[in-house]
């Protein structure tokens, strides 16, 4: 049984995700991790299907093609624990650190995702190109930052009455 490259980057890109939830995150802070996966699994979907569906890009290889067009891999996996992880960096920070972790964060996917791109059949540039990806990148993990700041304040708001 032979396993094409792109099968392979999957497992491993999975199994790296597991290991860093499992080591790298903070679980004093549960809660807000699973509202920061949640938010950031829906955001995904929310706005990368129909970025595939407009053909902007697509994943000609991913896990369950006859389920989903999009690579849920990337957007209900890989991508949310990143944004726990980048989150848990801010957790304590001001505000040029938060923007500063997430262009950080975001160039660090976008430098892995380039490659992949052109070397790989796990995603293909249609009407998009790695500065497209460095700035959703970016601004979904300031909507991420925003958001859990929302829960807490809204968290200790409501919840002390």
């Amino acid at each position: 049984m032979s396993f094409s490259v792109e099968q392979i980057i999957i497992f491993i890109s999975a199994v790296i995700t597991l290991l860093l939830l499992v080591f790298a995150v903070n679980w004093r802070y549960f809660r807000d991790w699973i509202v920061v996966f949640l938010f950031k699994s829906m955001l995904d979907m929310i706005v990368g299907s129909p970025v595939v569906e407009l053909k902007l890009l697509e994943y000609p290889v991913r896990l369950l093609p006859k389920y989903y067009d999009t690579s849920i891999l990337f957007e209900l996996w890989v991508f949310p624990v990143l944004c726990i992880l980048y989150n848990q960096v801010t957790r304590e920070r001001g505000f040029w650190p938060i923007i500063y972790y997430a262009l950080l964060f975001s160039a660090g996917i976008t430098a892995i995702e380039y490659p992949l791109e052109v070397y790989t059949d796990l995603i293909h540039y249609i009407h998009w190109t790695w500065l497209t990806t460095f700035c959703t990148l970016t601004l979904t993990f300031l909507a991420s930052r925003i958001f859990i700041a929302f829960f807490r304040w809204g968290c200790n708001h409501f919840g002390q009455k």
